[in-house]
């Protein structure tokens, strides 16, 4: 059965959205805390750029380009960059490589966390190492599954991002 498609996302949705994100942000900066202040400030900073890249790259040519998407980002780029057409980011191909800078926003904190549990083993940085895999994989796949990308306009014009997550998966 086919959802219809949210012209503005619910605001429960956008913070639902968010907060997983943010919580996997958090968690990254405690642990990469651990290695010194310097490292969490780099990685917050890495973070940020991550977010901008995507407002620039993609954001800028979806269909919730000043509108509230499941993440609220459509809204946030129309403040900060102009916008191009749709047909450029329906049309854009993207690979796994591409994506590569977004999963090492969990990558490198888990990788960071797991040498912490062997050389200095602590219940509060496995704790936090469980969460972090915890996010990253199932908390980020009901965001996108069950919220953001199930009731994206987007999504039905065109996605790279659901391409390349989908493949194979098409009848």
């Amino acid at each position: 059965m086919q959802t219809e498609p949210f012209e503005n996302f619910p605001w429960w949705m956008v913070i639902v959205c968010n907060a997983v994100g943010l919580a996997i942000y958090a968690i990254g900066f405690c642990l990469m805390a651990r290695l010194g202040l310097a490292w969490a400030v780099l990685y917050i900073a890495y973070c940020a750029w991550v977010e901008s890249r995507v407002l620039a790259g993609s954001c800028r040519s979806c269909f919730y380009y000043g509108k509230r998407c499941g993440f609220g980002k459509g809204w946030i780029c129309s403040w900060f960059f102009t916008q191009k057409p749709n047909q450029d980011f329906a049309a854009k191909q993207i690979s796994w490589w591409s994506i590569l800078p977004d999963f090492l926003v969990s990558l490198v904190p888990l990788a960071v966390g797991l040498v912490i549990l062997v050389t200095d083993f602590s219940w509060l940085v496995l704790a936090l190492v469980l969460l972090l895999i915890f996010l990253g994989s199932i908390g980020t796949a009901f965001v996108r599954g069950q919220l953001a990308c199930k009731y994206c306009q987007q999504r039905l014009l065109g996605c790279p991002a659901e391409r390349l997550f989908n493949k194979g998966k098409q009848g």
